[in-house]
């Protein structure tokens, strides 16, 4: 306290001026820095926070339409499975497109000479196309009824590649014949890719 009291006032001044700013700026450093930091990260996290929140308020009100979602959704795959082939994999599906094909073909008096199978494909969301040639003879009011029988029947099918020829190219058929025509298909179908683990 010697030391105090022997200085001048102006140096005391100073010297209490001088201590007043590094407490100052001690406090500032430790007390307020500190706060105002605290303060930034809790605003940040209120914000995500939030955000969180308002995420899960909206997933609890789509939760609230998911079982009718499940249920129309159920019934549209259950009415486009009807249009599909049948049969688990792309070998059953390429049988019964040709059973198909064939059975439709007698019904409308097209005759078939050759069926023959080809390699399945993906097809996309789960579908597999499955793929037939066909050849074979019919006049053009059979061939235009099997076309229309395969175009509306039960099952989705696509025929890709038609081609029709006359069968007697230098013959002159008579006003009573009826004109015999070549034809020649690829007939798709489809069918659920088969997901079903492998042993």
């Amino acid at each position: 306290m010697k030391a105090w009291a022997q200085l001048r006032p102006r140096d005391r001044r100073a010297l209490k001026l001088g201590g007043w700013i590094l407490l100052t700026a001690f406090a500032f450093t430790i007390v307020v820095q500190p706060y105002r930091h605290g303060r930034a990260v809790l605003r940040e996290r209120l914000v995500e926070q939030r955000a969180l929140l308002e995420r899960e308020l909206a997933v609890l009100e789509t939760a609230r339409g998911i079982p009718t979602a499940l249920e129309n959704a159920t019934g549209d795959l259950a009415d486009r499975r009807g249009r599909l082939l049948p049969g688990r994999d792309a070998l059953a599906a390429t049988a019964a497109l040709v059973g198909m094909v064939g059975e439709e073909a007698r019904h409308e008096g097209v005759a078939l000479e050759a069926i023959e199978s080809r390699a399945a494909e993906p097809a996309g969301n789960g579908l597999v196309a499955v793929r037939i040639e066909v050849r074979g003879r019919a006049d053009l009011e059979a061939l235009l009824r099997w076309l229309g029988a395969l175009e509306t029947g039960q099952h989705l099918v696509r025929i890709d590649g038609l081609t029709v020829a006359r069968s007697d190219a230098g013959a002159e058929p008579d006003s009573d014949d009826t004109e015999t025509l070549l034809l020649a298909a690829v007939i798709h179908g489809y069918v659920l890719q088969d997901e079903s683990p492998k042993p």
